[in-house]
């Protein structure tokens, strides 16, 4: 945040702020919205938004910043109008929110179970990423206006064009782009082939880039000045709504599986048999957290809630195996959500002491 107010002022930082925030909260609600079936850990949530609000963001504008003078210099500054928009501002801001997903890939395969939990980090990095970026754009935009003729209308017409794109169009951009990318992430997941573990992931970032490129290049480099609204309808909102219903239809998917995969996992003693009505309604999971936390605390209440995210969890994955036989990750999830139980059921005991 000290980096933000040596670029537009305290006064920039202290209008932009809560006006990113009133624009971020609810686009980051959805994500965790998304997620209530088989909640991730809050630290990797909460990891995943803060990467792209930190460094995701300031290496992409740092970076851009000297490739932009090395393409100025090297080819012009005619050239770099076109370079920026088309190659470095997506080719960098794509690569540098990507990264956390690579993490999870390459050191926390295990917690991304299926396409869904792919989208839900990789939404929550783009919320990060525009949370940033917008308290940059707010704080300019407000101190650039203050500085001038308030009469003036040009400024006027700066600061209303500023807060319509940061407000009404651009917010779920990062998210949005950066999803595609995580749902290549997550496809690779269970792949065992070289090629396709490989080529999933190059692919889902290649159009991320391609789709940031196509719409920097609409706002920045086109002459038409109503270009950019043209690409948003003609192209972003198809694409976008694709992402959406997809997310859609993984949730209600993912909340069948779950579902359906309970009875065995009662079977085989994973779960208790009386909580199988429990974990199978999301009601009945909020008001079994609630009435845990009235009788036993805050403590317990977490803990029962990383109990119930195991067992959808190891749902999700037995239901994985019944119907492709891919069992990878099984017993280990099986030990993971034994050793929530435990912890549950210890919280308990430890109120009740």
């Amino acid at each position: 945040m000290f980096w933000v107010a040596t670029q537009v002022g305290l006064d920039g930082v202290v209008v932009g702020l809560p006006l990113s925030a009133l624009v971020i909260l609810p686009i980051v609600g959805v994500f965790l919205w998304l997620d209530r079936w088989e909640r991730e850990r809050p630290r990797h949530l909460v990891s995943a938004f803060a990467w792209g609000a930190s460094i995701a963001a300031f290496c992409a504008i740092w970076s851009q910043a000297g490739l932009q003078a090395l393409v100025d210099t090297t080819m012009g500054t005619g050239v770099g109008a076109w370079v920026r928009p088309l190659i470095i501002t997506p080719v960098t801001e794509e690569i540098f929110k990507g990264l956390f997903l690579a993490w999870l890939l390459i050191y926390r395969r295990r917690q991304i179970t299926g396409l869904l939990d792919g989208i839900v980090y990789a939404g929550l990095v783009g919320a990060g990423f525009s949370f940033t970026e917008n308290i940059l754009y707010f704080g300019r935009a407000v101190t650039t206006f203050a500085a001038s003729d308030t009469s003036d209308v040009n400024a006027i017409a700066v600061l209303g064009v500023t807060f319509f794109l940061r407000v009404v169009l651009v917010p779920f951009m990062h998210p949005f782009f950066v999803s595609v990318f995580g749902l290549g992430i997550a496809a690779s997941v269970n792949k065992h082939r070289g090629g396709a573990r490989i080529g999933l992931p190059i692919a889902g970032l290649l159009v991320a880039i391609i789709l940031h490129g196509v719409w920097d290049w609409a706002g920045l480099a086109a002459s038409d000045p109503l270009l950019i609204y043209k690409i948003y309808g003609a192209v972003m909102v198809p694409v976008f709504l694709a992402v959406v219903i997809l997310a859609l239809v993984l949730r209600r998917r993912e909340g069948k599986a779950i579902t359906a995969a309970l009875p065995a996992l009662a079977r085989d003693g994973h779960i208790a048999p009386e909580e199988v009505a429990l974990l199978a309604n999301l009601g009945e999971r909020r008001r079994w957290r609630r009435d845990v936390r009235r009788r036993a605390g805050r403590a317990a209440a977490r803990a029962t809630a990383r109990y119930q995210a195991e067992a959808s969890a190891l749902g999700i994955r037995t239901a994985r195996a019944q119907d492709t036989g891919n069992r990878d990750g099984l017993d280990e999830q099986a030990r993971t959500t034994a050793s929530a139980r435990r912890g549950m059921l210890g919280a308990l005991e430890a109120s009740n002491a």
